[in-house]
Order: C-alpha cells, then structure tokens, then sequence
C-alpha cells in the first residue's frame, strides 16, 4: 500500500469510529460551549468587548478543548495493542503520523464550526459575509495545533502522567501560532483589511507547513520511544 493510502485508511479508520461512538467530539463541544457560556456572563459583552476578549476567549476554548481530543489520538492503538502491528507493517510510519493529524485537524474544524454560531450569539456578533476569512483562520490554526499535538500524543502515548504531559509539551510549543491565530480572527471580527490580516496567515501557513514536516521526520523515533 502506499503512503497516500495508508494515511487514508487510518483517517477512515478513525472517523468510522468517531462516527460510531462520539469518544472526542461530545468532551470537546461540550467544553467550547462551556468556556463560551461562562465568558458570557462573566463580561459584559458587545461592541469593544466583543474585538478585545472575544478572540482570547474563542481560541482558548479551542485550545483546550483540543487537548482532550489530542489526548484520545492513539488510544484505541494503546488499548488493543494496534499500534505494535501498524509498526511492523512495512511502509513508512510517517503515513501513521499524516492519518491521524488530518483526523485530529477534521475534529478541531468541526468543533470550531459548531461553537461560531454560538460564540455569534453569546457575545452578540453579527453575522455576515465578512466572516468568510474567519474559515482560513480556522483552518491554518488547527492545523499547527493538529501538526504539533499529534507528534506530541504520540510521544506521551506510553508515558503514566500522558494526561499531564501533553499539555506540558503543547501549550509552550503552540504559543507562537495562538498569538497570530488571536490577532488574526481580531482582525476578521473588526472587520479590517486584508493587508492587516496577511501577515498573521503568512506566520500560520509557515508554522504548519515547518512542523508538519517535521513531526513526518521524527514520528517514527518519537512513537518508537
């Protein structure tokens, strides 16, 4: 099989799975619209503030939502001792590495598209075409999030404090690409020029594209540890 294919069949593989048992989406949605709830009546909320905290509040939902999400990537494998056979199977190991990053990156997207309406309503966004480069800025940002945490999951994958671990390695990893993802989605909310926005898209691109490449390089040593 080819590396192509066999990134696809642990990516059908675990979306046939969370389609059958909810075991990542239900804690994660549940989370964001928790955080979100909570904000709205801790702030008062609309005009300033919506610019201001809004974009702070969004992403740290998603961020830490992510993390239970991140945390299940390689249970089912630990459970049933899968992930030994994936290892001995002939191929490259990275294609382990591109099936479960575009998995987690699907996840974090659905998440993040099931919470706007929420978050449009709880802090009284108005919606509207202007928006649209909102969906770019959710996508390049789960996918460094998706890039660094699936690499990280599976080097705690084998660890006891993994729970603990995990947000350890992530939080100060991804800080650089959550300060652009928060100015960026400022900038979408503010309804600024494009020039304002491209720079934030340019570092999230690059930071995606650097670590993705990356963790294909050191997956194998980093699962094999």
């Amino acid at each position: 099989m080819s590396f192509i294919g066999r990134a696809l069949a642990i990516l059908r593989k675990d979306l046939q799975a969370e389609w059958r048992t909810k075991e990542r989406l239900s804690p994660m949605a549940f989370f964001t619209l928790l955080v979100l709830l909570v904000f709205n009546f801790s702030f008062e909320l609309g005009g300033a503030a919506l610019r201001e905290i809004g974009p702070g509040v969004l992403w740290s939902s998603y961020v830490f939502a992510s993390l239970l999400g991140l945390g299940r990537s390689f249970a089912d494998e630990r459970e049933n001792d899968a992930l030994d056979a994936l290892l001995l199977a002939p191929g490259d190991h990275g294609a382990i590495y591109l099936g479960k990053m575009v998995g987690n990156l699907v996840f974090l997207l659905a998440i993040e598209l099931l919470s706007l309406p929420f978050f449009a309503l709880f802090f009284n966004l108005s919606l509207g075409f202007f928006l649209l480069p909102l969906l770019a800025v959710f996508v390049l940002g789960s996918a460094c999030l998706a890039s660094v945490g699936t690499l990280f999951a599976a080097m705690s994958n084998n660890m006891r404090l993994r729970e603990l671990l995990l947000p350890l390695l992530l939080l100060p990893m991804i800080l650089p690409a959550l300060i652009s993802c928060v100015a960026a989605t400022k900038v979408v909310l503010a309804n600024g020029h494009f020039t304002k926005l491209l720079p934030h898209m340019q570092m999230l691109g690059v930071y995606a594209v650097v670590f993705t490449v990356l963790s294909l390089m050191l997956f194998e040593y980093a699962i094999e540890e």
